[in-house]
């Protein structure tokens, strides 16, 4: 699967990643220390991604328990997809030096989302797009 192009050159279609899952709150953690490790990791990582267009993280604002949240990211092909994971660990690598300050952040974060998630990948009709 590719990306066709118009004669503008612009991509008909783009492709969107979304994670849905449950927040966990280990004792003692707070919102607020949920959304720090977020932002450091987006800070650390997703902002310097090559591959990444968009990212946001939406949170539940009502009709919910505010239990889980989607994380949402937007790739220009389908082969940035399967390239996303590599530079997503050499950025993770160059972002903690040290293998087990990196482990030890990565496993605190992977602690706040509860294993069970669901996975989705979109394909943007860019044509219609405002």
């Amino acid at each position: 699967m590719g990306t066709q192009t118009r004669a503008q050159g612009k991509p008909e279609n783009t492709y969107i990643t979304q994670t849905t899952v449950n927040f966990v709150m280990p004792e003692g953690t707070t919102r607020e220390d949920v959304q720090k490790a977020f932002q450091e990791y987006f800070d650390k990582v997703i902002s310097k991604s090559t591959l990444i267009k968009h990212y946001a993280i939406y949170l539940h604002a009502w009709g919910s328990r505010g239990g889980s949240f989607v994380q949402s990211m937007e790739l220009a092909s389908w082969e940035d997809i399967g390239k996303l994971d590599g530079e997503i660990e050499a950025l993770e690598k160059a972002a903690w030096p040290d293998e087990n300050a990196r482990k030890a952040f990565l496993k605190k974060l992977a602690g706040y989302s509860d294993p069970h998630h669901s996975d989705e990948i979109y394909s943007v009709m860019n044509s219609m797009r405002k």
